[in-house]
């Protein structure tokens, strides 16, 4: 025993080279031997251990393969944003570099405050829409624009240009030069005027026969009253273009307002078959929701692309439900059907339910499958 007890005071005495740690304090190691607690040293001048030289601590951290104890505190994110990144600082930035970088060249953040995605959007929108305008407007220049913008087609505006390239192109040498030319122009500004072509012709006749030089000058002034002419022409243009386009947005403003009372102001759009809200929603969304563009440019809904990418199947389907409801007036048999194999179904599961000696179902026997809560079938 005493062998074994010096074995064990050697594993800790003062002659091993082990070093131990401990942050008990003097005073608590001596409460635990029993010994009076000694009084306590003086302060040092410097957070050591008694014994330890200064700096001794610390290079235990630094000595190879060590570690130095972190910091479990949490840090302290330098921009207060945390983990969230949806501060407004991030999407001015994000539209700063689009503007640097020249995506966003007309984008000025000193008059516009972008604060969330949707501000960000908006500002892609717009400079979508002003970059289109842009481009139109080099094409076209401004009274092209203006007129597309009203209603005005590409084809009418590429043919009012044309019309006043040619006119501009005749001068008053080229009418003296030319008098057929000059005949022409007389002819076509009677005509605008309103009058038919033959009593265009008679007039022109009359001008003719006064001479080469009556004709000249007459032409002088229909070249100028067909200038005019064409210019009233494309404005007239605009103005219709631009009715009929608001005829447009109110017939469809129309069309809406009707399409959303005839969905959400019944209860059953088939006898016998009632709907919810829910169900009126999703029939609006189908009809309205565009999903894509065909590839004659035409807007499609999820119906009309699943049509046109299976044509045959679709129309097949959609004309045998036609057929037998008498074109969508009668759902009975659909109706009919669907009931008369529910109820064929479950009386072939009845059929084939065996039955004990009393006439009771043997699922009913069976105690792990039935607990005898309910009513039995009595057949």
């Amino acid at each position: 025993m005493e062998e074994n007890n010096n074995l064990e005071m050697g594993l800790f005495g003062m002659d091993s080279d082990l070093e131990l740690n401990l942050d008990a304090s003097p005073e608590d190691i001596a409460g635990l031997a029993g010994e009076d607690t000694p009084p306590a040293p003086a302060a040092e001048t410097e957070d050591t251990t008694p014994g330890e030289t200064p700096g001794e601590h610390i290079e235990q951290f630094t000595e190879e393969g060590a570690t130095p104890p972190e910091d479990v505190g949490e840090e302290e994110d330098p921009e207060g944003g945390g983990d969230d990144n949806t501060s407004p600082n991030l999407y001015s930035s994000f539209a700063s570099e689009l503007h640097n970088s020249g995506v966003l060249p007309t984008l000025d953040l000193d008059k516009l405050k972008i604060k969330d995605v949707d501000g960000l959007t908006t500002v892609i929108k717009g400079e979508i829409d002003a970059q289109a305008k842009q481009y139109i407007i080099s094409k076209v220049g401004e009274e092209g624009f203006d007129a597309l913008e009203k209603g005005v087609s590409l084809a009418q505006y590429q043919q009012h240009t044309d019309t006043v390239a040619s006119l501009d192109a005749i001068t008053d040498d080229s009418l003296a030069e030319d008098l057929d030319l000059a005949k022409r122009v007389i002819l076509q500004d009677y005509v605008n005027q309103g009058l038919t072509e033959v009593s265009a012709k008679r007039v022109l006749q009359k001008a003719i026969d006064l001479g080469d030089e009556v004709v000249l000058a007459d032409a002088k002034e229909s070249i100028a009253s067909l200038r005019v002419y064409e210019h009233n022409r494309i404005e007239q243009e605009k103005v219709l273009a631009q009715t009929r386009k608001q005829e447009a947005l109110q017939h469809q403003e129309k069309i809406d307002n009707d399409l959303k009372n005839a969905i959400y102001s019944k209860q059953s759009y088939i006898d016998g078959m009632p709907v919810n809200k829910n169900i009126q929603d999703k029939v609006y969304k189908a009809i309205t929701e565009v999903v894509g563009e065909s590839p004659n440019g035409v807007m499609e809904n999820q119906l009309m692309r699943d049509r046109r990418e299976n044509p045959i199947e679709f129309d097949s389907k959609l004309y045998y439900l036609y057929e037998i409801t008498d074109g969508f007036k009668d759902f009975s048999k659909i109706t009919t059907k669907a009931t008369s194999k529910v109820a064929t179904d479950f009386e072939r599961a009845l059929r084939q339910t065996k039955f004990d000696d009393a006439g009771t179902p043997s699922f009913t026997v069976d105690k792990d499958s039935y607990d005898g809560l309910g009513t039995e079938l009595v057949l």
